[in-house]
């Protein structure tokens, strides 16, 4: 499809919708705490990587590009009796990365690139894929995410998953199919074998989305610009939404592949009505290859209170079963790096439940999306519902950051950075309190506007980045048992400040990663100017002594304020007198001046 065709497809479209707000029911979803709720995990780093996650899969050596493969240790995703890296023998493979760093491959763009293009290359590329797309995810943990109370998982796609190898090496690009499509199958089948429903999602699209690593290619500049200014780009990532899903209808998939991504997290800046058309298309797509009950979610363009307008995909007989998809992290912002415990469960229960987008522009709550009666969002939409896609327990240390080290380490030892690192217990119960109160969170049960989110994500190499593990901390503890998918987390945890009063403040566990910098440009930065975030929930908890003592700041600070002004005053006169007093003498050294005669 072209992008004319695209563009005539969307008008006849847009014309035989325009009576649909008109026509949207008022009737009003009750709130309730025993509906079915989607519970589930991303399959992250897998048919899509993600260096954070498998970062030896990145961490090539001289041997890797010529077929001798070897692995390193703890690599999760080595075959059985794998053989060691000899690392004075596998050189590792580094050169400059787009900041101009010399370090390995940082996304699967580098990465394929660096094993060229020839039909050689690309062979031996292929199989180091395929080695990762066997091992990194097996049968076994699909059980561990049924045992786990989780009802779907979600599973990131690469919008060349269906191409030929022939196709993607003709257009230019280094990307490698391998057997991505039939990893794919084995965990439909394994799901509907142990009960669970697949949500993928197209994860990628040409030129990037986002400018991100998980869009296949990091660049210099985040931006959506370089998709949606792109006609091509865009009709090309519908192509990919029909020709994934049309296969999935093909192979009678669709009593386990319920719901569908149409993009992942395109940038804030991308054109708006370019995207609106695009996720319109996407939904007629999928509901036409998939059947009239399919499960539509769309990317929020981090600004979920945009699409909050009292009318967009508002009719429940159309716009049943469909939602617009949120990721909320605490990693990227030093602002929130550095916070405590406490205040991170305040940050959850405030922030990202209540707040529309405020005066900093950071990111709209929950609850900012999805009401027929903006703005004062007490009536939930029978259409269009909110879910989080996308969330995870780490605090405290900035990913990308950290990678560096990770790689650095893998290039000098042969064994990467924190590959062993445990989480303290006090750590520990911290993060199962943080967890607890996310779910509650992200369920709003007493709103019924939600009821959906995803953790990110399954598995994670080594311990570097162990916060983000879900089934190690199903294990460990930290990540708890779900409730039955007809009981909502706050019956079983309590509510959010439940959660926040038993939780331990102690800035013991809290290990900033980097040291402090200044984040004042970050997009992603949160104004910490809540005052229950900023009293680490005292303002709740305790809301007489927490007046009193704010009422003694604010006091203690007018005397101040006070006195120094005083001693300003009486600076200035000081030095006025001194200054008329040095008019009649002169300092030792110094001549008078003659006086001009008149």
């Amino acid at each position: 499809m072209n992008y004319e065709e695209f563009r005539e497809m969307m008008t006849d479209r847009r014309l035989a919708d325009e009576d649909i707000v008109a026509t949207t029911a008022t009737t009003t979803t009750s709130t309730s705490t025993t509906k079915p709720w989607i519970r589930g995990v991303n399959l992250g780093g897998w048919l899509l990587m993600e260096r954070f996650i498998t970062p030896y899969q990145f961490a090539l050596t001289t041997c890797h590009l010529e077929g001798d493969f070897c692995w390193y240790p703890g690599q999760i995703n080595a075959p059985p009796n794998a053989e060691l890296c000899d690392v004075y023998r596998c050189k590792p493979v580094l050169q400059p990365n787009v900041f101009g760093q010399i370090d390995y491959p940082m996304d699967e763009y580098s990465l394929w690139k660096s094993f060229g293009n020839s039909s050689e290359n690309i062979a031996v590329a292929e199989q180091w894929l395929n080695y990762h797309l066997e091992y990194f995810i097996t049968e076994d943990d699909i059980i561990a995410v049924k045992n786990s109370g989780a009802t779907h998982v979600r599973v990131p796609l690469a919008h060349w998953i269906l191409q030929s190898q022939e196709d993607v090496t003709a257009s230019g690009m280094p990307w490698i199919v391998g057997k991505r499509w039939q990893a794919f199958q084995r965990v439909v089948e394994w799901s509907r074998k142990h009960g669970l429903q697949v949500w993928p999602d197209i994860h990628t699209a040409p030129d990037s989305q986002n400018g991100f690593d998980n869009s296949g290619q990091q660049m210099t500049v985040i931006t959506c610009k370089r998709w949606s200014d792109n006609p091509d780009n865009v009709a090309f990532s519908l192509d990919v939404v029909r020709n994934v899903t049309k296969a999935i209808a093909d192979e009678n998939m669709q009593d386990v592949v319920t719901g569908f991504g149409v993009v992942n997290e395109p940038f804030k800046d991308c054109d708006r009505e370019v995207y609106l058309e695009f996720i319109q298309a996407g939904f007629d797509v999928v509901r036409q290859n998939m059947g009239p009950d399919a499960y539509v979610y769309v990317s929020d363009l981090f600004q979920p209170e945009l699409f909050n307008d009292g009318k967009w995909w508002l009719d429940p007989k159309k716009y049943h079963n469909t939602f617009i998809d949120t990721h909320y992290y605490h990693v990227f912002a030093e602002t929130t790096r550095a916070i405590s415990p406490r205040q991170h469960i305040a940050l959850t229960c405030q922030n990202e439940y209540h707040k529309n987008r405020n005066a900093h522009k950071t990111q709209g709550g929950v609850s900012a999306c999805c009401f027929q009666d903006p703005p004062y969002n007490t009536i939930p939409s029978d259409g269009v519902r909110h879910m989080v896609g996308e969330w995870s327990v780490a605090t405290d240390t900035l990913p990308g950051d950290m990678l560096y080290k990770v790689m650095e380490s893998i290039a000098d030892s042969g064994i990467a950075f924190g590959l062993d690192r445990e989480i303290s217990p006090d750590r520990a119960d911290f993060l199962r309190s943080f967890s607890e109160a996310q779910m509650v969170v992200y369920e709003m049960a007493d709103k019924g506007a939600g009821g959906s989110w995803f953790y990110w994500t399954v598995k994670m190499e080594g311990g570097a980045f162990a916060e983000w593990d879900y089934l190690r901390g199903v294990k460990e503890g930290w990540i708890p048992k779900l409730p039955s998918p007809d009981v909502a987390s706050v019956t079983q945890f309590g509510t959010c400040y439940d959660i926040m009063n038993r939780t331990s403040d102690s800035m013991s566990i809290i290990h900033e990663f980097p040291n402090a910098l200044d984040d004042s440009d970050n997009w992603q930065g949160t104004a910490l100017d809540d005052d229950v975030v900023v009293s680490h929930g005292e303002s709740v908890l305790n809301p007489a002594e927490w007046r009193r003592r704010n009422d003694l700041i604010n006091s203690d600070n007018m005397g101040w304020w006070i006195a120094g002004l005083v001693m300003a005053v009486v600076a200035i006169v000081v030095s006025v007198y001194r200054r008329c007093r040095s008019r009649g003498s002169l300092k030792p050294g110094y001549t008078s001046l003659p006086q001009s005669s008149t």
